[in-house]
């Protein structure tokens, strides 16, 4: 059983993969890793250090130092001092950078109800219940 799970598992991490890219192409002007690093500090919708960005998605701080810097020359992110750590400093969305994240999530939105004018009623419903399944699923094998 576990075996047959773990197939269905990566397919499905392939497919939704696969889904999303399409969705999320040509929604914004970046690059891959400037578009997750904007997309991670609006997900958490605050200031975020350095540190938290870096550990949130796996990235070398000096790596994410670069983004970040460029990012900012382009208008999408501020950064200002960590009133908490004198060392630290907070990165947080400009206008320009929600109303991108905005923009991209709303097209997304747009493509994937496109998408789903191709199901029938039925199936609808039957993707609906699967996606909620799995996702309640996935939360209980994460405590």
């Amino acid at each position: 059983m576990s075996e047959m799970i773990a197939k269905e598992y990566i397919e499905l991490i392939s497919n939704l993969f696969g889904n999303f890219s399409q969705l999320n192409k040509e929604a914004v002007a970046l690059s891959h890793l400037q578009s997750h690093v904007l997309e991670f500090i609006y997900m958490k919708q605050r200031a975020l250090n350095i540190k938290d960005i870096s550990s949130g998605l796996d990235i070398a701080k000096q790596q994410l130092t670069k983004v970040i810097s460029d990012l900012e020359t382009g208008g999408f992110l501020v950064k200002a001092p960590d009133p908490k750590d004198k060392r630290a400093v907070l990165v947080s969305l400009t206008t320009a950078g929600k109303d991108a994240e905005d923009q991209k999530w709303a097209g997304m939105y747009q493509r994937l109800s496109n998408n789903l004018t191709k199901l029938t009623d039925e199936e609808q419903a039957d993707l609906t219940y699967a996606l909620h399944k799995v996702n309640l699923l996935l939360k209980k094998m994460e405590n």
